[in-house]
């Protein structure tokens, strides 16, 4: 490896790194750690800056569009909420949106992110099991993350974001002639067996409808078979187990509740009750500080109600950064999955499918767990629609030439 590309490689896995808070770790949730994490942050929102001004083209626009109104939401809080200034601090992860700029100006190569994600998959599956192992300890996240739920101790292991993005890979790369295909294959298995321990339905649905989607096209008649052998097997193991019972129960008690269903009533209470005035019904109240006033009340809000902003989805995106953002969250769904794309990278249709299924009731559209990732596959997107259009414009130049040649 080159220096250029060392020092590339160094900045992704920083940027992903510090971008994660180092997983939640709680030696990490202040001091030096913690400020090493912000101000890499951002610096690097710094130096995207003078790249903001670009020519709006593919997805640039609603990228341009989201990052100037988290900045605007800051100013929001304060005329809605009157939370100070002083703790927009606490906003700089959300912007790390600008980043999309400074990767497209320094055009770095698909593969180097490809691998930094993969790293830290890895990670990923290493720390949640250690932390599954030792639930009594919070290691990473928070302690309102671990409940024994759904015939199992529950953990949503923060950083969730690395972990489906190099799920989708993996199982992209697992069918592809390379010298790590086995290291794919378990990767795919182990990524299967996480999933299925975090007990989340639309998770635990949309990776079976993906894994049977893609191994269906591609897969060798051997691959076929052994992936519906290890469907059917799960199927007959989940059935008589505690997991499979939590999560039956769980869904009779989502169907019963049908329009009382507490997701459904928060959503109503934030679009119809919660902003304040006019302008932040437009612009968004603004990302609530814990320790301000504005930040008091939607805890209060969670306390009481059980009203979470993390459990709207999309909705938490209008509350805290206004209906512009949302519209381009809109346009991003529309144009990535109309975008054709070669097959090696239709890990991003399929990330971009995660989102779009967990918009309403998960905050993966703008959570900082899912922040980092988020900006990769936008500019993976933006990568290949520029090379795209660089080609054809140098066909069009190259039959010009050709029809000039022959007149």
């Amino acid at each position: 490896m080159n220096n250029s590309r060392y020092y590339h490689f160094i900045f992704i896995f920083m940027l992903v790194l510090f971008s994660l808070n180092y997983f939640s770790a709680k030696i990490a949730s202040g001091g030096a750690l913690k400020n090493i994490s912000y101000a890499f942050m951002l610096g690097t929102i710094l130096l995207s800056l003078p790249h903001f001004f670009r020519k709006a083209s593919g997805f640039v626009l609603p990228v341009q569009i989201i990052s100037f109104s988290v900045v605007f939401s800051i100013l929001m809080a304060y005329i809605s909420w009157g939370q100070q200034l002083s703790y927009s601090v606490s906003t700089i992860p959300y912007l790390i949106w600008f980043s999309f700029f400074f990767l497209l100006h320094k055009k770095y190569p698909i593969e180097l992110i490809e691998r930094v994600v993969m790293i830290f998959g890895v990670a990923y599956i290493v720390l949640y099991l250690f932390q599954f192992l030792h639930s009594d300890t919070v290691y990473f996240g928070f302690r309102e993350e671990f409940v024994e739920d759904r015939g199992i101790v529950r953990i949503l292991f923060p950083g969730a974001g690395v972990f489906f993005l190099a799920f989708f890979i993996a199982i992209n790369k697992s069918l592809e002639k390379n010298a790590y295909k086995w290291f794919y294959i378990g990767f795919v298995l182990m990524g299967v067996g996480v999933t299925l321990l975090q007990v989340t339905r639309q998770s635990i649905g949309l990776v079976a409808v993906i894994l049977l989607f893609h191994y269906g096209r591609k897969a060798s008649m051997a691959m076929k078979v052994g992936v519906v052998a290890l469907f059917v097997v799960g199927i007959i193991y989940l059935q008589g187990s505690d997991i499979y019972k939590g999560l039956a129960e769980t869904q009779k008690e989502t169907v019963s509740e049908g329009d009382k269903y507490i997701r459904v009533i928060a959503g109503e209470y934030f679009i119809n009750d919660f902003s304040p005035n006019i302008m932040s019904r437009i612009f968004g109240n603004g990302l609530p500080n814990n320790t301000s006033s504005y930040g008091a009340f939607t805890t209060y809000l969670e306390d009481v109600y059980g009203f979470y902003l993390s459990d709207v989805g999309i909705i938490g995106v209008y509350v805290m950064f206004g209906i512009f953002a949302v519209l381009s969250y809109l346009y991003i769904f529309y144009k990535s999955f109309r975008m054709r794309v070669p097959e090696k990278y239709y890990y991003l249709k399929y990330y971009t499918c995660l989102l779009l299924v967990t918009s309403l009731t998960s905050d993966a559209v703008y959570s900082i767990n899912f922040m980092i990732t988020n900006v990769f596959v936008l500019y993976i997107f933006q990568y290949l629609y520029e090379y795209e259009q660089q080609m054809k414009w140098l066909q069009k130049v190259t039959a010009e030439q050709e029809l000039q040649t022959v007149s």
